[in-house]
């Protein structure tokens, strides 16, 4: 079917063909990342979906993006693409060439996600470009760590640089990433695995195009635009206009951090302006722009137009400012390490501003950043085993909060029997922190006890570069009380309250206590017979029960 030559006014059929169209394209993506998680090397990439996928226009405008994958990732490609082709002129590019970066400021806000970008070519012409982010466990420098006080300590950067070229491989560039990395054979296998999926998205590109008699994707485009423009304009005129603000404070570094905002609502756009917010920081949890808007543009769609495809159209209504050199806008060369610390706040900082808009809609604070457990031996085996610990999402309107659920990144955690076949680490327990979920009407979702240790008596490594909410919990809505808050110990009685690194000395473990989500609505309006499930499951204890619900002994569990 020949759908070209078309005006804007298009009958029922090429309707319905366009959006077969639009859904392929998802597909493309959403191929392209299930063969990222194939033959990725790192288990972070394999396990847990630490990833992203998208398929664009010839222009570097994001059409499509993969469902599986985090906003931090596919909201920063959105921008790097075009920044990436920019860099090389697109008239420089050729079939079989492929571009790669690891630039921050220009990818995905540290140095260990890779961008890698492929030119799909239809008859000798670029019709669109397949792009791919992942993230690579070790490129050098202090490793996976907050403790570094500017980028150069952190690891290689890559310039967007060829990493192919008319099909051949830029060694060079290959070598430079590999002898930087203490698992080279890992972290070269990841980025050709990037590489594999763009191959298999061009694939997919192109045959869909045959398929349907398309030239060029720019009839796709205006209707994936317009559709996407037209969806969310209308979810933000729902909205209230006015001028709202909130503040969070996180534990930061060596010191709290503040973050600000100030949300101008008006008709069919939102503008978020920053300024207020901490200064950079002296060490690796600041968070560079383009990763800030990522997350903060995902908090406000995810409420208000999370049934609108992800794409450039759609992402256009929302504008995130800040000043240069705020925590929220690290300038080069600043350490970004831990950005996600910040970063993954920023959804919660972001929904705070529209609680007041939408009164009672809003979900009360989620556990936020990622826990990252960066274990590396440093006795007779070296090696490094990097795994996440998820926290609880705060309660919603109407339901209980999630349990142990990587909001806003939507990462897995790497399976126990996985991690323990790619590292000698043994894990002695993972189960529900009890009581960590925030009491309210609506129970916040709970966190999860972790205690893992190494396999032989040998000191461990850990890079405690994103332990976060150690001090205030997630706070409730609505009258709904906070969240948990995290605890890291090891079984000799340390405590750890800061983000530096540590060593485990031999025969001692590892035990993580990561936040529960806030609660919403008052505790004492949460239905009895949904308390009496959650004692009698052992997710809220009966001290608790009693002290926060005035729980009745004589309930029981229907």
């Amino acid at each position: 079917m020949n759908l070209m030559g078309q005006t804007k006014t298009i009958s029922d059929r090429e309707n319905i063909a366009l959006n077969v169209v639009w859904n392929r394209l998802i597909s493309v993506c959403e191929e392209q990342a299930n063969v990222l998680m194939r033959v990725g090397f790192g288990t972070i990439v394999r396990e847990a979906g630490d990833l992203s996928a998208g398929v664009f226009n010839a222009e570097g405008k994001m059409l499509a993006q993969a469902v599986t994958g985090t906003p931090g990732h596919v909201n920063t490609m959105a921008e790097s693409v075009g920044a990436m082709i920019a860099r090389v002129g697109a008239d420089t590019l050729r079939p079989g060439d492929a571009l790669v970066t690891n630039d921050p400021w220009l990818g995905a806000g540290h140095i260990f996600d890779f961008v890698v970008v492929t030119p799909a070519f239809l008859d000798g012409t670029i019709v669109g470009y397949l792009a791919s982010t992942s993230h690579i466990v070790d490129v050098g420098g202090i490793g996976w760590s907050a403790v570094g006080r500017s980028i150069f300590e952190e690891g290689v950067v890559i310039p967007v640089s060829r990493l192919r070229r008319h099909g051949e491989l830029n060694e060079d560039i290959l070598s430079i990433i590999t002898t930087n990395s203490r698992i080279p054979k890992e972290a070269r296998g990841d980025i050709l695995s990037l590489l594999s999926c763009n191959d298999t998205g061009v694939d997919r590109l192109i045959e869909l195009m045959r398929e349907f008699g398309f030239r060029s994707l720019d009839q796709v485009t205006d209707f994936i635009f317009e559709r996407s423009r037209a969806g969310s304009a209308a979810a933000i005129a729902e909205v209230p206009n006015g001028r709202f603000s909130n503040e969070l404070t996180l534990d930061g570094y060596d010191s709290p951090i503040v973050l600000r905002a100030a949300m101008e609502i008006e008709d069919t756009t939102i503008r978020v302006d920053l300024t207020g917010s901490s200064p950079e920081a002296t060490r690796g949890i600041n968070c560079p722009l383009n990763y800030t808007k990522a997350y903060a543009s995902f908090g406000i769609r995810a409420l208000l137009a999370g049934h609108i495809p992800n794409n450039a159209a759609s992402l256009e209504a929302i504008t995130i400012a800040a000043p240069p050199g705020l925590i929220v806008s690290a300038e080069r060369p600043a350490p970004v390490t831990a950005r996600h610390v910040v970063g993954q706040a920023l959804p919660d900082l972001m929904l705070g501003c529209l609680a007041h808009a939408l009164p009672g809609k809003v979900l009360a604070e989620s556990s936020g950043a990622l826990w990252t457990m960066s274990l590396s031996g440093i006795g007779a085996r070296p090696f490094s085993s990097l795994n996440v610990a998820l926290g609880g999402m705060g309660a919603r309107p109407g339901e209980d909060g999630l349990s142990t659920t990587a909001f806003p990144s939507g990462v897995g955690s790497v399976p126990v029997e996985i991690a323990e076949t790619a590292a000698p680490v043994l894990y002695h327990s993972k189960e529900y922190a009890a009581d960590s979920g925030g009491a309210g009407q609506y129970r916040g979702g709970l966190g999860q006890r972790i205690e893992i240790g190494a396999v032989e008596d040998e000191p461990l490594a850990l890079s405690a570069a994103a332990f976060e909410r150690l001090r205030v919990g997630p706070a409730g809505r609505e009258g709904g009380l906070p969240g948990g808050r995290g605890r890291v110990e090891f079984t000799d009685g340390t405590v750890i309250q800061d983000k530096g690194n540590y060593q485990i000395p031999p025969g001692e473990r590892l035990v993580l206590t990561t936040p529960g989500g806030g609660g919403f609505g008052s505790p004492e309006n949460r239905d009895p017979a949904a308390l009496a499930r959650d004692v009698s499951r052992g997710l809220v204890s009966r001290e608790r029960a009693r002290s926060l619900y005035q729980f009745n002994e004589s309930q029981q569990e229907e």
